[in-house]
């Protein structure tokens, strides 16, 4: 079962983990995470500590935090979900282009 974690959470966690030296293992049993998915988000957090910040931008003179998504574990979809995802892209990149040019 593929669950979906905000990064919130994410942050709280490897934040806990990280800097006051909370358990990974008492941590992931506390919040029903797998272990292995709490220590990726750990390894993504050591590499980078603003990995799970909100983005903050202006659109006329508003401030908009929006969520920075959280990357999949490619790992862990089938092969129709990894189909989709690649279309998606593919949408995305397309209207990027278009954009630019």
């Amino acid at each position: 079962m593929n669950m979906s974690y905000s990064i919130d959470l994410k942050k709280k966690l490897c934040e806990e983990i990280c800097f006051n030296h909370a358990s990974t293992l008492k941590t992931a049993e506390e919040y029903n995470i797998p272990i292995k998915t709490l220590e990726k988000w750990i390894t993504a957090f050591n590499k980078d500590k603003h990995c799970f910040d909100s983005k903050i931008e202006f659109v006329n003179d508003f401030k908009v935090i929006n969520k920075v998504p959280s990357m999949p574990d490619y790992n862990e979809l089938s092969n129709n979900e990894l189909k989709k995802l690649l279309m998606k892209k593919d949408i995305e990149i397309t209207r990027l282009k278009k954009t630019i040019w």
